[in-house]
């Protein structure tokens, strides 16, 4: 399939009086509970991860197959996309949903990824599991490594599919967190937009294995909607995904839900369709697009400041813009969100390495506590922007 750029997200400007929208007790999702049927949810400025609503978003819950976008973003990242993997007895008796796969064959990676992101194939994602880390276990210290990096703190894993197990939880804050960093990846982007398709065992069998993707709402919705399902007994239907309409783009997530289908509807409708949040007023947003700097174009400066402070990680100031890619580069690599900022110093540039931005300081400190271990020649700090 095609891919096609992400245009640039929207910046929103102004709030109603008092109303906090990313509190997770904010008036909007207090005053109307039944409003949608999830009991967790959370929709995100695509670019900056500002939370534009949320209810209950730090709620630890299972996130059955939306942990599945963790498990195709660390198989992306491997650059190990044209290997091929053995099923192993394990894999192959992996409980539904799963596309057939049966000890002995062999499976090309970047089809595994498909498998689990179009068909939620169980079977498929402890394959990878055990191709990449040679363990389950040791898989779910990657995935819990790479959470951590990409600012998912409250989120803990112990298998590459979301089955029912102890201790695997996450949030919708989290959730959305990741799945933000996964649609920067190219082939990422590509997977979830496809509907449909067929893969091959390279060994093993010669039968193909018919895929389709268990997103209702790709091409069937005049918003363009991808993402991720799920869904067992104890976690009831969850989602993870991205909007786009015209030039505005938002990530969410919902979990715990009863009719997943109405509520991404009502959440999309009070985004894009004027169809406000409980209690807010279209007239109460005004909404702009953002430069290429972030900064906001239009609207009163001083409002914009207030609403748009974020936070992010600062490493050191270098005087070699080559030094200070390098370092960016590395950081890209882990799964960091990173740009890099010049500066002038009497007559000489400075390069500071920037990452983030996040909604609390508390977020970022976490992340410079994680940086400061692994540079620590380098100052780290956080500050706002």
């Amino acid at each position: 399939m095609r891919k096609r750029e992400l245009l640039t997200s929207i910046v929103v400007l102004g709030l109603a009086g008092g109303l906090q929208w990313s509190s997770p007790t904010s008036a909007s999702a207090a005053s109307r509970p039944n409003w949608i049927t999830a009991r967790s949810a959370i929709v995100m400025d695509a670019e900056s991860g500002a939370v534009l609503w949320s209810h209950n978003p730090d709620e630890p819950l299972p996130p059955a197959s939306t942990t599945k976008v963790i498990t195709a973003l660390l198989a992306l990242q491997s650059g190990r996309l044209t290997e091929s993997f053995v099923v192993s007895r394990t894999a192959a008796q992996a409980p539904a949903s799963k596309i057939g796969l049966k000890p002995g064959m062999t499976m090309r990676l970047r089809d595994l990824v498909y498998a689990i992101l179009l068909n939620s194939a169980n079977d498929a994602s402890i394959v990878i599991a055990e191709g990449l880390a040679g363990s389950v276990p040791a898989f779910a210290r990657q995935m819990n490594g790479l959470a951590r990096r990409l600012g998912a703190h409250s989120t803990h894993f112990v298998n590459p599919n979301g089955l029912p197990a102890d201790e695997h939880y996450s949030t919708a804050r989290d959730l959305a967190t990741i799945f933000r960093h996964a649609m920067r990846h190219p082939m990422f982007f590509e997977i979830v937009s496809t509907r449909s398709g067929q893969i091959r065992p390279t060994s093993g069998g010669a039968r193909p294995i018919s895929l389709r993707n268990h997103n209702r709402l790709l091409g069937e919705y005049p918003i363009e909607v991808v993402g991720k399902t799920g869904y067992t007994r104890a976690a009831k239907r969850c989602f993870v995904g991205a909007a786009r309409s015209g030039g505005r783009q938002v990530t969410f997530a919902v979990l715990g839900a009863t009719d997943l289908w109405g509520d991404i509807k009502k959440l999309l409708a009070a985004t894009f369709e004027d169809d406000p949040w409980p209690l807010v007023q279209p007239a109460d947003l005004r909404v702009a697009s953002a430069d290429n700097k972030g900064v906001a174009s239009s609207g009163d400066r001083e409002e914009n400041r207030a609403v748009t402070t974020r936070y992010a990680v600062r490493l050191g100031a270098f005087r070699d813009y080559d030094a200070a890619r390098r370092v960016s580069s590395m950081l890209e690599r882990r799964g960091y969100s990173v740009r890099l900022e010049k500066e002038r110093r009497k007559r000489r540039a400075a390069y500071r390495v920037m990452v983030g931005g996040f909604a609390d300081a508390s977020e970022a400190q976490k992340v410079a506590q994680d940086l400061r271990r692994s540079h620590h020649r380098v100052g780290v700090s956080v500050v706002q922007h």
